[in-house]
């Protein structure tokens, strides 16, 4: 028996259905496809301020975006080049940074490497692959700002902030479901402890 999935449970549409959420916000009508999409303005603006918000929420570095130690080797010329959707990156000891689109060390002043890097980095992912508490948070955000700039109506922005509130509590209530973090084994806070 094959399985069928139900249309709210496509993935390639929770884009859509964000973008549709936003427009309501504004009083528009719904999209239906990505004709429509190419053809509204408004659902293009909509969908921009939902990559926005996205990549602002994502560069926090949340359990599911971030690799410690990820490995970048150098290419035959000896240039480690990252890929684009790295919305942060830093080594342990912070002399390794971006330069460039490519690692650069500051104590040796070059982006030549004789060896790989082991790098942390906070990657950027598809909207589609979130999962439900960060596309939720993330549209809900999106909403609240693309209304204050298309309509410039405050009484949206108190409206919606309730609810953002919501899905930020349950977003860091799903983080801490999937990173499983612990006082008593964890490293959080060693780096910024104050000795007086």
């Amino acid at each position: 028996m094959a399985l069928v999935l139900q249309q709210e449970y496509d993935s390639s549409k929770f884009t859509l259905y964000s973008i549709n959420i936003m427009l309501q916000m504004i009083g528009e009508l719904p999209i239906t496809d990505d004709v429509d999409l190419s053809n509204i303005i408004e659902a293009q603006v909509a969908q921009q301020v939902l990559i926005e918000t996205k990549r602002d929420v994502l560069s926090n570095g949340w359990d599911f975006n971030m690799d410690i130690g990820y490995s970048f080797p150098q290419d035959s010329t000896g240039y480690i080049s990252v890929p684009a959707n790295i919305l942060d990156i830093s080594d342990s000891n912070g002399d390794i940074i971006l330069r460039d689109w490519k690692l650069y060390s500051k104590s040796n002043q070059s982006a030549l490497f004789d060896e790989p890097q082991s790098m942390d980095v906070i990657w950027d992912l598809d909207f589609n692959s979130l999962s439900h508490p960060f596309r939720n948070y993330i549209t809900i955000r999106a909403a609240r700002i693309f209304a204050m700039r298309t309509v410039q109506d405050s009484t949206i922005a108190s409206y919606t902030q309730a609810d953002e509130d919501r899905a930020e509590i349950n977003l860091r209530r799903s983080e801490g479901f999937t990173s499983k973090p612990n006082m008593l084994t964890g490293t959080y806070g060693q780096d910024n402890m104050v000795l007086v």
